[in-house]
Order: C-alpha cells, then structure tokens, then sequence
C-alpha cells in the first residue's frame, strides 16, 4: 500500500478505516443492548402473567417495575448503575443532639445504607453565642414527668426531657462555637429542616467559618478548596491575612433566631488566646446538666430543675423573674439586631460557599481517603480537634 499512497492519502485513508471499525462495533454493542432489554421485559412480562385478571395492565405493570428497576440503580440489563446509587448531597454544620452520641444523630441519615451521612469534621463560627433551651411546661416539646416510652425490650421507661442549643448570633467577634459538619443527601437535609426544634432554622449564608481556625479541620478546608490537599492557599494554621475574602466560609448552619424570653441556660465554654469565647455542645452541656450517659439520671434531673429555674449555673435573670415580667438578656431580643456585614455573610464573590454538591464530594472523597489510612477506633477523631477539658 505505501508503493501506491502518497502519505497524506494513507493517514486519511488509516484514519477512515478506524472510525469505521468503531462505528461497527457501538453498532454491534447497540445491538446487544437492545436484544438484553428485550429479554428484560420479556422475563417481567412472563412473571406477571399469574396476575393476568387484567391483562390489559400488564404492559404497565411491566413499564412499572423497570422503572423501579431504573430508580434502584439498574439499568435493563441488570447492571447496577453506580451512578444513580450515590446520592446528591450537601454539607450541614449542625451543633446539638443531631452530633455523633446524641439521639438525634439518626435523623440525618437516609433509608438506605448508602445514604447515612457522612461525618467531615469541626468548623469554627465566628459571632455566635450558645445557650440552652429548656423547653419549660406550656412548651410545644416540653415532656412531662410521667410520659413514658417502650425501649428495644418492651420495658417502660421515662421519657426524657428535651433540651438543645439555640446558637444566636451576637455581633461580637469573640463568641463563637465550634459545630459539626456532615455530608447529607438531599431528602435528609430536607427531614432535618421539617424537624428542627423551635427558634431554629437553616441559614445558607450567616454564619462564618474561620477556615484557618485550629479548631477547623483541614477536611472542611478541603471542601473550601483552599486546603492544602486541594491545592489551595494557605497549607496551614493561623498563618492566614484576616482581611483575605478566602479565610471564612459560609454554609449551610443551624441557627437560632433568638432565645427563650425565660428559662434560658447560658452555654460557659473556653477562651482562646486571642479573647475568643468557644462553645462545643458536648462539653458545655454535661457541665450545665451532666454527662450524656446512661442512665442520665443526673442530666435529665438538671435539665427538669432548669425548667422550673432552679438551675444553680442558671443566669439570675431567668431564674428570678416572673412569667409575665419583661426579662432582659446579654441579647435584647424585642428588637431587631442589624446584623454587622464584616462577621456575617459572605465578604464578596471570591469567598468561599460551601454550599454545592461539589463541596460536598470533594470532602466526602478527601474523608474516605483518610479514613482507608487511619485505624478503625480513630475514625471520631478525623477532624483532627478535640476541645479543651476546661
């Protein structure tokens, strides 16, 4: 051939015969798709024929059940399909009984197995200070003494009281908490948002994580893009200009409009060095209640005392006034709060927002990875922070 072909006739001559070869073979793999779906429906078809009291319906009842097929994650010929199996999700900073070792935690979970959230580390929120809703009587959750629940060996028990953290925002650079951030699917998100206990919501954009905080783990870092992992700025702690739009993040946070006008538990956590005051729920709660374990005999007792303001690490103004007298708080809250836009928000374009999915995959793929390296009973300590006992 290279006796009759100039060159360029030849590699046009090479190039045609190949785009032809693999034109032949998608044809060939179409073929055998078709013939596979064929074959598919067939099967259903002949499987609901002992239900042919309405045979009319069995086309439908055919197209049905491929489409559960299809929503299950496989394709008509009975591959699965990894690509519907994982799920769409968001991360959520929560900071409560929706953490690890509380009752809640379950509630961020999917039905599935595959979508149980992922837990992807600590971030710091600036401008926000923690106190305690009690959920004193006449409260939509408030839980009477004598209401009892079946456990997993159908005995009676006590209910629980409820109590959670209502983190309000302050306009004091010094308050801040540390909360936990997951990976969620959509529908969890969702279910959480549907359940949260009174005062609180989700905000996409108020809170600000200090990225470089060392309280804020480098996986949360990750999902901001600017973690050393991920080729970003930065590559360290506390090394970072506070005038940079890149150091703090906004996400998607529990917060609370506000705080009951009565009976509220002001949350005592830890300074840092540079005056901050840091909250974290486990520990601030078990020093207002008590520990978080069975049988929580002295936690749930607080909680019930704090209720009736008879709490000793209760503030004087909830625990001294009554009902009907107008209770002023370190937050005036019958008035509006003009929140100051340099601690909350996103500072401008260029900050990051943690927001999309692909945050969300970017932290879920670096904690997976971390967690392949790690030994088992390390997992809870992925973050890579623990606060201070005192």
């Amino acid at each position: 051939m290279c006796c009759f072909f100039p060159p360029h006739i030849l590699r046009e001559k090479s190039s045609y015969f190949i785009h032809s070869l693999s034109a032949s073979l998608r044809e060939e793999e179409e073929e055998k798709e078709r013939r596979n779906e064929g074959k598919t429906l067939t099967m259903l078809t002949t499987m609901l024929k002992p239900f042919s009291f309405a045979k009319s319906l069995v086309p439908s009842l055919a197209c049905f059940a491929c489409g559960v097929l299809l929503e299950l994650g496989f394709g008509l010929t009975g591959k699965l399909r990894r690509g519907n199996v994982t799920k769409k999700r968001r991360l959520l900073a929560v900071s409560g009984t929706l953490q690890d070792g509380f009752a809640l935690r379950k509630n961020l979970d999917g039905v599935r197995e595959e979508d149980k959230a992922v837990f992807i580390g600590f971030a710091l929120v600036r401008g926000v200070k923690m106190y305690f809703d009690v959920k004193p009587e006449g409260c939509r959750e408030h839980v009477r003494k004598d209401f009892e629940d079946e456990d997993e060996e159908g005995r009676r028990r006590q209910r629980r009281p409820n109590m959670n953290p209502a983190l309000v925002v302050t306009n004091d650079w010094n308050d801040a908490n540390v909360y936990h951030v997951f990976a969620v699917t959509e529908e969890a998100l969702c279910e959480a948002l549907a359940n949260e206990p009174r005062y609180l919501g989700i905000a996409p954009d108020i809170a600000k994580v200090d990225l470089w905080a060392k309280e804020t783990s480098e996986s949360v870092r990750v999902a901001a893009g600017v973690g050393s992992v991920s080729g970003g700025g930065g590559g360290g702690v506390g090394g970072e200009n506070d005038d940079d739009d890149t150091r703090y993040a906004t996400m998607l946070t529990v917060v609370a409009y506000g705080i009951p006008g009565a009976r509220a538990v002001e949350a005592k956590g830890y300074a840092k060095e540079d005056g901050c005051r840091v909250t974290t729920f486990a520990e601030c709660s078990a020093r207002a209640f008590g520990d978080e374990k069975p049988p929580f005999t002295t936690r749930d007792a607080n909680i019930r005392k704090a209720q009736k303001g008879n709490l000793a690490s209760q503030s004087p103004s909830s625990s001294s006034k009554d009902d009907d007298e107008e209770i002023h708080d370190a937050i005036n809250t019958t008035k509006i709060i003009r929140l100051r836009e340099d601690l909350y928000g996103a500072r401008s374009s260029f900050s990051p927002r943690l927001i999309d999915r692909t945050a969300a995959e970017r932290a879920v793929a670096y904690v997976q990875k971390q967690r392949a390296t790690i030994p088992k009973s390390d997992v809870n300590t992925l973050g890579g922070y623990s606060p201070p006992d005192a």
